[in-house]
């Protein structure tokens, strides 16, 4: 088994970075060995730049080495895009990936993963105003697997299964949110020993049989 998981300072979501925003999408991308990718991309209008700051980004993308950050100012819009690939369990906040093999009638080997993260809002006061805007924001957070989508496993329920990725439409209207699915794949390389082995063991069966048939005298 293989997990990934750290302290807690990717998972907030500031509530004034989704207002300002026109658009706030967060997505993942869980590799073969449980490590993987948290992207972001944030648009807005250039006159809510300065809402943008730093410290935002970074609580949604930590200073780190395996970050990559990049803005772009147009006349009609501010981009924000960036990546951290995390192989470090210290790196990721309450993002989690569990891996193990199990054994299935067929295939005989099967790699399952669960994927789990909690998005946490903050700067949210809890004036009439506010309450009444996070009902009415929303942002996009999507999960792409290695494997197969176990479409029951999909939390919270509205998300979207499309080949190896789920999408949320989320509200802000939460304080935190749970999300979590789960993919399998067939785990070919020991599936492929076994068979190895019984190709070899009939292969010396058959030696065997015929060595024994040479070897019989025949009655006349």
């Amino acid at each position: 088994m293989r997990s990934s998981r750290g302290a807690h300072f990717l998972t907030a979501l500031p509530f004034l970075l989704l207002y300002a925003a026109d658009e706030v999408s967060i997505s993942t991308r869980v590799e073969d060995d449980a490590t993987g990718v948290r992207s972001i991309k944030v648009v807005a209008q250039p006159q809510a730049k300065t809402a943008l700051d730093e410290g935002k980004i970074t609580t949604l993308l930590p200073s780190s080495p395996m970050r990559r950050v990049r803005t772009r100012e147009a006349a009609d819009s501010y981009r924000v895009t960036g990546n951290l690939r995390f192989t470090d369990p210290d790196v990721i906040g309450d993002l989690r990936v569990n891996r193990h093999v199990r054994l299935r009638p067929w295939p005989l080997f099967e790699t399952a993963y669960t994927f789990t993260d909690k998005i946490t809002r903050t700067e949210f006061a809890e004036r009439e105003r506010d309450v009444a805007a996070a009902a009415k924001t929303e942002f996009t957070y999507s999960v792409t697997m290695p494997g197969e989508i176990d479409p029951n496993s999909v939390l919270p329920p509205g998300g979207i299964p499309q080949g190896r990725t789920v999408t949320w439409k989320l509200k802000a209207d939460k304080p935190t949110q749970d999300i979590a699915v789960t993919a399998t794949r067939p785990d070919w390389p020991p599936m492929m020993f076994v068979a190895l082995l019984i190709l070899l063991g009939v292969l010396g069966l058959l030696r065997f049989l015929r060595r024994r048939e040479r070897t019989t005298p025949r009655r006349i």
